[in-house]
């Protein structure tokens, strides 16, 4: 039993170790290459309840976000691969 506690124990370390080296290096890419931002245009859709608990949709004006061209995000932007497969942004319950 102690030896399956220290495998796991060690595993959880490595992939703790392993997910800190990958920030790392793709935070040190991103300042590497000076200007990683984009602009991203993202979709708002408002969504309300009504008197007889339905949901009510509006479409809003698109506004454009700023994004990073990184694995993670960095610099407090959302990285641009996340925003192209979610552009559009639901705002409500």
């Amino acid at each position: 039993m102690r030896i399956i506690r220290r495998i796991a124990l060690w595993g959880c370390l490595a992939l703790v170790t392993l997910t800190a080296l990958i920030y790392v290096a793709d935070d040190l890419w991103a300042r590497f290459r000076r200007r990683p931002v984009e602009q991203i245009k993202v979709g708002r859709l408002y969504a309300a309840v009504n008197h007889w608990n339905e949901v009510e949709y509006s479409v809003g004006t698109p506004i454009m976000e700023t994004c990073v061209d990184a694995l993670m995000p960095h610099f407090g932007y959302t990285p641009c691969w996340y925003l192209r497969r979610h552009n559009i942004q639901q705002i409500g319950p």
